[in-house]
């Protein structure tokens, strides 16, 4: 486990060390490909740390919780079998959120950092911007 957090965090530091955009727009391919190398990649790269952090807290405990219940499985040497296919069950249940955490992460960054400039944009005072135009003609 101590394993996987080094390549995290080893993976992770280039992406955090890069320079801010000096028009500060956000690139949906380029937050696609900072959540496909772990979840809440692509949420800090759209300035979103809490919900970053929380995807990355999400996955982590379901990837743990996912290796307790494979090790229960595993390892149970008793005689009742049902409780055996618990096991199991809740083996893969923490797989699929896994999976989950993952894909929600994706698409909720591409998506993210295509409305980035929505917010600038709604901001606009179109009244000054007809003025202006008005004047230049």
């Amino acid at each position: 486990m101590i394993k996987i957090a080094i390549l995290i965090i080893f993976l992770a530091v280039p992406i955090f060390a890069q320079e801010a955009d000096s028009l500060d727009r956000k690139i949906s391919q380029q937050a696609a490909k900072r959540a496909m190398i772990f979840p809440g990649g692509g949420q800090f790269y759209n300035g979103q740390p809490l919900k970053g952090g929380l995807l990355i807290g999400l996955a982590a405990a379901a990837a743990y919780l996912y290796g307790d219940y494979a090790n229960k499985y595993k390892n149970y040497s008793g005689e009742d079998m049902s409780i055996k296919e618990g096991f199991l069950k809740q083996r893969n249940k923490y797989g699929w959120w896994i999976g989950f955490v993952y894909i929600y992460g994706l698409l909720d960054a591409v998506v993210e950092a295509h409305l980035h400039p929505f917010r600038s944009v709604m901001d606009e005072d179109l009244e000054q911007l007809k003025e202006k135009d008005k004047e230049q003609q």
